[in-house]
C-alpha cells in the first residue's frame, strides 16, 4: 500500500516546565484540525530524562555583548548555529513520525499540556502539507496493442 511518511520536529521553548507533554493533532486530510482527539494516543514527555530549560544560547548572556559577539556584523556564541540545537536551547526535540496513506491538505500540530492535562495557553502552531500519495503500480497487465502514430496504448487484465 501507497504511503507518505511525515516526519515532525519540535524544539520545547522555553517557557515549559518537567512533566509538560505535547500530543499530535491533524485534521486527517480536511477541514480543521480535530482538537479533542489526538492523531496518536502517545504523550510526548517535553523534558524527557529531565532534559534541561536553559541552553548557552539562550542563558541569559546569550543576549549580552559576549553572547552575541564582540565583533561587528558578527554572531556570537548565543547567536552561532549550535545556538539553535538542543545544545544551545539546552532542551529536548520531539521527533515524531507518521503515516498517511491517503492524499489531503493536512494540517497537523503539536498541543502541549502540563501534568495535570490543562492545555498551555496560546495558539500551538498548524503546519499544512499538501500530500499526494502515488497509486500502487497495476499488476497483471497485458500489452493488447500500441499505435504509434496516435500514442493509444491498449491493456488487457490478465
Amino acid at each position: 500500500m501507497s504511503r507518505a511518511r511525515v516526519t515532525i520536529q519540535f524544539i520545547v521553548p522555553i517557557g515549559y516546565i518537567d512533566g509538560d507533554y505535547a500530543q499530535l493533532f491533524s485534521n486527517g486530510g480536511s477541514g480543521d484540525v480535530d482538537w479533542e482527539t489526538p492523531l496518536l494516543t502517545k504523550k510526548f514527555d517535553l523534558f524527557p530524562d529531565g532534559a534541561g530549560i536553559y541552553g548557552w544560547g539562550h542563558l541569559p548572556w546569550g543576549g549580552t555583548r559576549w553572547g552575541k559577539a564582540h565583533s561587528l556584523r558578527a554572531p556570537g556564541w548565543g547567536h552561532l548555529p549550535w545556538g539553535n540545537s538542543p545544545f544551545g536551547l539546552g532542551t529536548s526535540v520531539i521527533t515524531l513520525n507518521y503515516n498517511v496513506f491517503a492524499c489531503g491538505d493536512y494540517k497537523f500540530a503539536l498541543g502541549c499540556f502540563d501534568y495535570l492535562g490543562n492545555a498551555h495557553a496560546g495558539d500551538p502552531e498548524v503546519e499544512t502539507l499538501y500530500i499526494h500519495i502515488a497509486p500502487e503500480a497495476p499488476t497483471g497487465l497485458t500489452k493488447e496493442s500500441y499505435d504509434k502514430d496516435t500514442d493509444v496504448l491498449i491493456l488487457n487484465a490478465a
